[in-house]
């Protein structure tokens, strides 16, 4: 298999999905820096081409060197066996990790982008690419297992197992949609130092994630295979993992990171701004820790109560480090931000949960309560500050507390509560995204 015979194809895989963030450095200079930069730029384009056209032959050939062709496929499989399990394979993951490097590597020609002019649309695909290569490096071991890649000794002795199900292509298709049109949405969240208008593109962005939110979550409680095998070991790292991470990166995208530039753009200088950011982290430490200890507690994986709560504080402390750290980029000059250190603490609690999901499959647990985080986040700045106005106790504050503590108390009522958790979290979102929007931000003094 493709794992034995070529050991070194994932880490050379990984090294150009991480040249990728250093693109623009090499891009901008002319002479054979164009050239290395058209074979920076679409190499993992061509590694996941190959990837793919290597297990489509596996597959067509009913070669049983591949683990996959021996426990699926008899030897008289038929060409729809054969192309139910090219779809609903690890081919599939293939085939979502080729449209979304593709994607994103042509990203500057989609007509929303490239009507911004050579630099802007230049611009975006770079911020696209690192949006990209960051989700495919953080998702590899899940969405790539070696045991895919490399030959098992000795071989199973059990018969041809069950098909796959088709269902099980949704997956990667929801996964390459999420990451494509969140990375559209990450490109006009962080840009700000050029003058093109990226309103456009965010919107039609915000659109496309809504949807697919809405889409992941309603097939999720149709409990899949894949959801129902993860939930009976949530300990094992799959690709539903993954899954979940593009999810969480859509939902702090959506509802947070890209709006908080419009909300944000309204404060004045900020009076207690310091005191507001405490806030800021106090409350994303207090909500992420309650959510995370009591959700772990519902799982089988902890012997104790505190075992549960103890995981969930080592969890969450990596977070809200990070958030901390972060505060120094300001600092180093990374402030183009309405408000530089909201941002730089958004946009931890939008990466760190990703990175350390990649690391052990129970850190999803922390994401209901991350989401609640970003949902205060919006709205502490203008209660605390004293030279704006506070928004409207019955229509924001009220409802963000109500929906706050019903998704609080999930683990309480029910057993497996992350989905229903995850689903709650949403309105306190909505609450403060939309009660902020729509906020007369006039100065009280």
């Amino acid at each position: 298999m493709l794992g034995d015979t070529l050991p070194w194809f994932f880490p050379t895989l990984a090294i150009s999905l991480c040249l990728w963030l250093a693109l623009p450095s090499i891009e901008k200079n002319g002479g054979a820096s164009v050239r290395i930069g058209a074979l920076v730029r679409w190499g993992p384009a061509v590694m996941f081409a190959w990837l793919l056209l290597h297990r489509m032959s596996a597959i067509v050939q009913l070669d049983t060197t591949h683990l996959e062709v021996l426990q699926y496929l008899p030897q008289d499989a038929s060409l729809v066996e054969r192309g139910t399990l090219l779809v609903s394979g690890q081919a599939g993951h293939e085939l979502a990790a080729l449209a979304v490097v593709v994607f994103a590597a042509a990203s500057n020609r989609l007509p929303t982008i490239h009507m911004l002019g050579e630099g802007a649309a230049n611009t975006a695909r770079y911020r696209i690419m690192s949006f990209t290569a960051l989700c495919l490096l953080m998702s590899m071991g899940l969405f790539f297992p070696e045991s895919a890649y490399t030959a098992t000794n000795p071989l199973p002795e059990q018969g041809i197992l069950a098909p796959l199900s088709l269902s099980n292509a949704v997956l990667p298709l929801l996964f390459a949609l999420m990451v494509m049109f969140s990375g559209e949405l990450f490109a006009a969240s962080s840009t700000y130092s050029i003058g093109a208008d990226f309103s456009p593109l965010a919107k039609k962005a915000s659109m496309k994630n809504a949807v697919l939110i809405a889409v992941t979550l309603l097939w999720l409680a149709t409990n899949p295979p894949a959801w129902t095998a993860w939930n009976e070991d949530p300990s094992s790292g799959t690709d539903i993992i993954a899954l979940l991470m593009a999810l969480h990166a859509t939902v702090a995208l959506t509802f947070v990171v890209r709006p908080s530039r419009t909300i944000e753009s309204r404060l004045l200088h900020g009076e207690r701004r310091s005191l507001a950011l405490v806030a800021m982290f106090g409350c994303s430490a207090l909500l992420m820790m309650i959510s995370a200890g009591l959700l772990l507690d519902t799982t089988d994986v902890f012997a104790t109560t505190a075992g549960a709560n103890l995981y969930g504080f080592w969890a969450c402390t990596v977070v809200l480090g990070a958030m901390l750290l972060a505060q120094f980029m300001p600092t180093l000059g990374f402030d183009a931000a309405p408000r530089p250190e909201a941002w730089w603490l958004r946009s931890m609690a939008l990466f760190m949960p990703m990175a350390i999901m990649a690391f052990s499959p129970m850190n999803v647990y922390i994401l209901p309560g991350v989401w609640m985080a970003l949902a205060w986040t919006l709205v502490l700045p203008w209660l605390v500050e004293a030279d704006v106005r506070s928004p409207s106790t019955g229509f924001v504050v009220a409802p963000l507390i109500g929906t706050t503590i019903g998704a609080l108390l999930i683990p309480v009522l029910a057993s497996h509560a992350l989905l229903p958790a995850l689903v709650l979290a949403l309105p306190a979102l909505a609450v403060a995204l939309f009660g902020m929007l729509v906020h007369k931000p006039s100065a009280t003094i």
